[in-house]
C-alpha cells in the first residue's frame, strides 16, 4: 500500500499518522502478512455511508484496514479531536476502541492475533500468525515493548476514550 495513496483517500479532517506511513514502507519491503489476517486498505466515504446508512459518520472515521470477515479498522475523530483506533465488526457488532493511537495499534498488531475480535485479547496470541520481523520492527522503530496480551492496550484505551458503540448508536439510531 502506497502511503500517499492511503493518505489521499482519507477525509480532510483526519490525517494519516506518520506511524502508518512507516508501516506502508515496512510493508513495501516485507510484504504480507503484517499480523494475522489484517490488511491495509484505502478509505472510502461510500463504505462509511453504507455501514451507517447516513452521512452522520463521514469525516469522523477514516478506514485504513480490514479483516477477512469484512470488519473495518478505522481512525475515529472524537468530538475533542482525539484519534483512537477502532474496530467495526462486519455485522454491526464488536465495535470498540482498540488503541489510543497509531503506535498502540501497531503494538497490538505485533502481538500476532489472527483476528482482533475473534481472538481472546486477554490471552497471548495462539497460532502461527506471529510475525517476529514485524514485532522487532515495531519495537525498534518506535522504542516500545510488545505486550503479552492485547488487553494491556485495549483496556486502557477503552477507559480513556468515549464509548464507540454508543457513538455509533447515536448516528444510526
Amino acid at each position: 500500500m502506497d502511503a500517499n495513496a492511503l493518505a489521499k483517500s482519507f477525509p480532510a479532517s483526519i490525517p494519516l499518522p506518520a506511524e502508518f506511513r512507516a508501516l506502508c514502507a515496512w510493508l513495501k519491503g516485507n510484504g504480507y502478512p503484517i499480523s494475522g489476517y489484517f490488511e491495509l486498505c484505502k478509505h472510502s466515504d461510500k463504505t462509511i455511508r453504507l455501514v451507517f446508512g447516513t452521512d452522520k459518520a463521514v469525516g469522523h472515521l477514516a478506514q485504513f484496514g480490514s479483516g477477512p470477515d469484512g470488519s473495518l479498522y478505522c481512525i475515529w475523530r472524537q468530538e475533542d479531536n482525539r484519534l483512537p483506533i477502532v474496530h467495526m465488526g462486519s455485522e454491526g457488532q464488536n465495535n470498540f476502541v482498540l488503541a489510543s493511537d497509531a503506535v498502540g495499534f501497531l503494538r497490538l498488531l505485533a502481538i500476532g492475533y489472527d483476528e482482533m475480535w475473534f481472538d481472546d485479547l486477554s490471552s497471548p496470541a495462539a497460532g502461527e500468525q506471529v510475525n517476529r520481523a514485524f514485532q522487532a520492527w515495531v519495537s525498534e522503530t518506535f522504542n516500545v515493548a510488545i505486550p503479552d496480551t492485547g488487553s494491556e492496550i485495549t483496556g486502557p484505551a477503552q477507559e480513556a476514550h468515549d464509548n464507540f458503540q454508543e457513538w455509533i448508536n447515536a448516528r444510526c439510531g
